[in-house]
């Protein structure tokens, strides 16, 4: 029970900044145009910023990491198979439409890069931060494709121009040879960074709240 406690102040935090975008978005002028611009600063410079001196400050540990890596890619793996699969469960597939099928099977596996930052940092600290920035490098490419993949015969031209236009998966690559190559981030510059980073989590958990406020109005 003491657990449970101590993990719900923990976290309270982070969901009271999800509840309070809502709030603003939902009761307050700053409307949609106001947090379609935060949430493109997040997800072009405050995330990849905070992605690429997560990696870059800390030293791998390539045992855990590979451990991690399989581990999540099996689980999204497994996320990706069993949504595919529904239109051919026998007594469920005749009631679905393929076509809304194709269109909506990505919410089964794909997930929120900004809640995931912040949950990691608060439950795992630094270390946390890190292991999970090296996940979303690795998974991200891979639900984008299984998300896309039944939309389209023709995506595969499509994906590598949009891979390696998407800033969060460019900042953890860079990240993780700057890390390799001994690249270390001066002394003066790690402030303005850290600065940086505790934004973007604020921000892009703000931003998270009010995405769900457009999801409810259908906007």
């Amino acid at each position: 029970m003491l657990g449970a406690v101590n993990y719900a102040q923990l976290l309270f935090p982070d969901f009271s900044l999800i509840a309070i975008g809502w709030l603003l978005c939902r009761y307050t002028a700053l409307d949609r145009k106001v947090w379609d611009q935060v949430e493109s600063l997040v997800y072009y410079f405050l995330f990849p910023t905070l992605l690429f001196h997560s990696i870059v400050r800390s030293p791998l540990d390539f045992g855990a990491t590979s451990s991690l890596l399989m581990a999540g890619v099996g689980v999204s793996l497994c996320g990706v198979a069993l949504a595919y699969v529904l239109p051919w469960v026998p007594g469920l597939g005749s009631h679905l439409d393929r076509r809304d099928h194709a269109a909506s099977v990505q919410v089964a596996f794909r997930f929120n890069s900004f809640i995931c930052l912040a949950m990691a940092e608060r439950l795992a600290g630094p270390e946390g931060l890190l292991l999970i920035a090296v996940l979303i490098g690795v998974c991200v490419p891979m639900m984008n494709i299984a998300a896309v993949w039944p939309m389209t015969r023709h995506a595969q031209t499509g994906f590598a121009r949009q891979l390696v236009r998407n800033p969060l998966i460019v900042a953890t690559v860079a990240g993780l040879l700057a890390n390799v190559l001994g690249f270390t981030v001066p002394g003066w510059l790690t402030p303005t960074l850290s600065r940086i980073g505790a934004a973007s989590l604020a921000l892009g958990l703000l931003a998270a709240g009010a995405g769900m406020q457009f999801a409810t109005l259908g906007r």
